[in-house]
């Protein structure tokens, strides 16, 4: 691993007045509010949420395309502390995730410390003064400790399209929909058979009059045990708690093997999930898609897991509509009045449908924009571009010290969002709690307890789905732009758990107001700022 050339640690008096906010949350959908409601479970409460939209919400906020929904069961979408038994089918729709999040930000009286409107440019931190200076709409806020709640997919991909400024028709992006444009009667083209189109194309076909998706790396698509939740089973989740939380943990536990679990190992890869991708694809598939070279095209190369699957009763049935064809010819570049594929030929379209994914969170050029610069002049954009990614549990960084991310390197924990979101939550708490028994003002995870870590993480990965060579044809978002899977944590839900409650605190170093006396107990005030052993990650499970 990369090591930083850094000052030696003293104990130093921090300058000026203090901060103007004890913790500062950048981001208020589920990640934020989420880590917002365990930071005040654990006595903190000097919290402010700053979102650069107009509401709250996030990824719900901000995707309203057609056929918008969660791609998981919606009873393992939600927090183990706080169950919904009102979900309306089994994967529910976008608009009721986005209630979900409302009634968590009204229900923890967190209203009161978000401010909306408020676009995070620039993170500095002051070593002098033991805080962070963020710029914020134009104006700078201070912060003891800053925690990244952006997500794992902090900004939309810019398409790399010749020719988009030259098309004359609306162009329509699934993560910022315009509903006041009408479809109907109208030639599409999509580009991208991702999680979003996966779900948008079925909902468009019947109202266009012709419907071109633009495929590069086809998708494994798993059927969907969708249906409407009965009153009756509303009612016992109310009525008896406990059953909707058994719900949760089946739930869970599925959706962690479907999406992850089986490629933890080769061996199970070899026997599990190679069988299960040729039962897809010559049961599921053969069933779904009639015309052999169409499916075909739609079905993947690689082994299942490596990208991230998705699940839909209606996509590839999609294809055997008459108005609708599937493009796997390159894009060269759009026209006037559609798109020019390399084999020269021209496919008019009166809409374009952009559905071209996301930029992941270590894109170096998500830090160029909002620049992110530590201590001893680190830059994570530089770290990112010029090194390989590396974390302590997918959560703090060396060099950026009372700065945690929700997602890091190696960061996505068992299948659901809020499993991650409460297993980091846990651990920045712990940390943070530690810091104010020890009377501390900065706190840097060390960089033996990275290396360790993340040594550990890569080593797992190697005996995985995801080794080098087994998922070259993926494409898939899981790889950084070194070709590693840094995506993924390579445990189980359950061993991420433990870990955030038992991960040694001296993995962190704690600096304080003033030097603590020879006869004071570690929690009473800072360990001495010398080096000290991480210990190993327990065995995963």
């Amino acid at each position: 691993m990369t090591q930083r050339t850094r000052t030696s640690p003293t104990q130093v008096a921090p300058t000026q007045r203090p901060p103007d906010h004890h913790v500062v949350i950048i981001g208020a959908g589920l990640s934020g509010i989420g880590t917002a409601i365990e930071l005040q479970r654990n006595g903190i409460h000097d919290i402010v949420l700053l979102e650069r939209a107009s509401d709250i919400g996030g990824t719900w906020r901000d995707n309203t395309y057609p056929g918008v929904g969660v791609d998981i069961p919606a009873h393992a979408y939600q927090f183990s502390y706080e169950m919904n038994p009102e979900w309306s089918r089994v994967f529910a729709k976008g608009h009721e995730v986005k209630t979900y999040i409302d009634h968590l930000a009204d229900h923890y009286g967190l209203r009161a410390s978000i401010r909306l409107n408020r676009d995070v440019t620039n993170r500095q931190w002051d070593e002098a003064a033991h805080l962070w200076r963020l710029t914020v709409s134009g104006r700078e806020i201070t912060a003891r400790y800053v925690i990244s709640a952006v997500g794992c997919f902090p900004e939309p991909k810019p398409p790399t399209i010749e020719g988009l400024d030259e098309f004359t028709g609306p162009i329509l992006r699934s993560a910022s929909w315009d509903h006041s444009i009408p479809l109907d009667g109208k030639r599409v083209a999509v580009v991208g058979t991702g999680a979003s189109a996966v779900q948008l194309v079925p909902e468009i076909a019947p109202l266009v009059a012709h419907l071109d998706v633009y495929q590069r790396t086809p998708i494994w698509i798993a059927p969907k045990l969708d249906f409407p939740v009965p009153e009756l089973v509303k009612t016992l989740f109310r009525r008896i708690p406990m059953t909707e939380r058994a719900t949760w943990t089946l739930s869970t536990e599925a959706v962690e093997a479907f999406l992850i679990g089986f490629g933890l190992s080769q061996a199970r890869t070899k026997h599990v999930l190679r069988p299960g991708s040729r039962l897809m694809r010559d049961i599921w598939y053969r069933l779904q898609v009639a015309d052999d070279r169409t499916r075909r095209a739609l079905t993947p190369t690689y082994d299942f897991g490596c990208k991230r699957p998705a699940v839909s009763n209606t996509y590839l049935s999609t294809f055997n509509r008459g108005n609708v064809d599937l493009v796997t010819d390159p894009i060269e570049r759009v026209s006037a009045t559609g798109i020019v594929t390399t084999d020269g030929v021209h496919r008019p379209a009166d809409v374009l449908v952009l559905a071209t994914g996301f930029r992941t969170a270590t894109d170096p050029e998500v830090y160029r924009r909002t620049p992110l610069r530590g201590r001893d002049g680190f830059d994570l954009a530089d770290y990112f571009a010029n090194n390989r990614a590396r974390s302590y549990e997918g959560i703090a960084i060396p060099g950026l010290p009372n700065y945690f991310m929700v997602f890091g390197p190696y960061g996505w924990v068992g299948g659901t969002w809020h499993q991650l979101v409460e297993t980091a939550s846990t651990h920045i708490a712990r940390v943070l709690t530690e810091a104010q028994q020890r009377g501390a003002t900065a706190v840097e995870v060390r960089e033996h307890a990275a290396d360790t870590w993340t040594r550990w993480a890569a080593d797992r990965m190697t005996h995985s789905v995801w080794a080098p060579g087994s998922c070259q044809t993926a494409n898939s978002y899981y790889f950084d732009q070194f070709g590693e899977n840094t995506f993924l944590r390579p445990a189980t839900a359950r061993h991420a758990r433990t870990s955030a409650h038992t991960f040694a605190l001296d993995d962190y170093q704690f600096e304080c107001t003033k030097a603590p006396s020879k006869s004071s107990r570690p929690k009473d005030g800072c360990a001495p700022a010398i080096s000290a052993a991480s210990t190993t990650p327990a065995t995963a499970t």
